[in-house]
């Protein structure tokens, strides 16, 4: 069996404890989806109380927490905040990520901030977390519903640590590919800006696919 046989959807994967940190779409898609595959998911909002009642009040929308009351929940702690503030969120949540995964889905657009990978910057204020790229090369839309036209896309993720991200991504019903190390992100997030860039004529409903012999 290769690698990417070991990841793909059908086997039952073992619980997860998973803390998302933001309440957006990308979030709330992703808090279904691993909700709905049997995960033990909570949302993170700076302000729980000010949620949307779509989140408060549907039953297939996990608990909605502050923010640092989700990242202590998950053993994967998911940061799907604007890329604006995503290094100010994981300094301020640092102790509590502390020897954690943390999966960043964060993308700058039009342009990166920087030359280094904005994923980079995040393992910089995380020195004691393992930080993946995942979740950021396709739109919410599809977070949870990774078929298009009968093809099942790609989730491509970077890092040291990948396994743990891989098989939420493959649990989701990805395709799951993994670029590198987490100096690959870079990769993934301009990936991410083409993705944008190819929705605004073509719309939202489209993903890319590896193909490999």
């Amino acid at each position: 069996m290769n690698r990417r046989d070991a990841f793909r959807p059908g086997a039952p994967l073992p619980r997860m404890r998973i803390g998302i940190v933001g309440t957006g779409s990308v979030g709330s898609a992703l808090a279904r989806g691993l909700s709905a595959a049997n995960h033990d998911v909570v949302l993170g909002s700076r302000d729980p109380s000010s949620a949307s009642p779509d989140l408060r009040d549907r039953a297939d929308v996990v608990a909605v927490l502050d923010q640092r009351a989700a990242a202590a929940h998950g053993d994967v702690v998911v940061l799907a905040v604007p890329a604006g503030v995503v290094t100010d969120v994981a300094s301020d949540l640092a102790d509590t990520l502390a020897g954690k995964t943390v999966v960043d889905t964060t993308n700058e657009y039009p342009a990166a901030g920087e030359d280094r990978a904005l994923a980079l910057r995040v393992a910089d204020v995380l020195p004691e977390a393992a930080v993946v790229k995942a979740f950021n090369t396709i739109g919410a839309e599809r977070m949870t519903d990774p078929v298009v036209d009968g093809e099942r896309a790609t989730m491509f993720v970077a890092g040291a640590e990948t396994d743990v991200v891989e098989r939420l991504a493959a649990d989701l019903g990805f395709d799951v590919v993994v670029a590198g190390d987490l100096s690959t992100a870079g990769h993934l997030e301009h990936l991410a800006r083409f993705w944008i860039h190819l929705s605004v004529a073509r719309g939202r409903d489209i993903a890319f696919r590896f193909l490999e012999s």
